[in-house]
């Protein structure tokens, strides 16, 4: 009968070392949830620091200097109207509610320099909305 060889991993508690512990990892991630408790974007930075577009305020994710991962359905072509001529995006939805959620101005997922969050999209708190994303409208008379 031949013989067979294990081998084994152990592993060190041991903090004294100037190691990256799991809390500072997790201190360094992000995660964002759609409005209806959907998990959809684990990201390298804050969403609140990173630049906005000025057409629609959405936030500027560099396909090239951050590292995510964005859950979503799509794309879905959307031609906009802007006031230089028209816009194609590549939008993303929520997966469970069907939000719009993000937007691309290429075919390919992160193939373009950016990907666009929609503004008030998505919320670090699971189950709360975020407090720009519910507006009050002015009652018509």
């Amino acid at each position: 009968m031949p013989k067979i060889v294990s081998s084994s991993i152990v592993s060190s508690s041991d903090h004294s070392k100037n190691d990256t512990t799991a809390e500072d990892t997790r201190d360094k991630l992000h995660v964002y949830y759609c409005l209806c408790s959907e998990f959809l974007l684990v990201v390298d930075a804050n969403l609140e620091d990173m630049p906005r577009r000025r057409t629609d305020n959405a936030i500027i994710v560099s396909n090239t200097r951050r590292t995510y991962k964005l859950s979503a359905d799509g794309p879905e072509v959307i031609i906009l109207s802007r006031p230089n001529g028209y816009e194609k995006q590549y939008r993303y939805f929520c997966p469970r509610c069907h939000l719009p959620i993000a937007y691309e101005m290429t075919e390919e997922r992160k193939r373009g320099p950016y990907t666009y969050i929609l503004d008030s999209a998505m919320t670090e708190s699971q189950g709360n909305a975020p407090p720009n994303a519910i507006r009050e409208v002015p009652a018509t008379t």
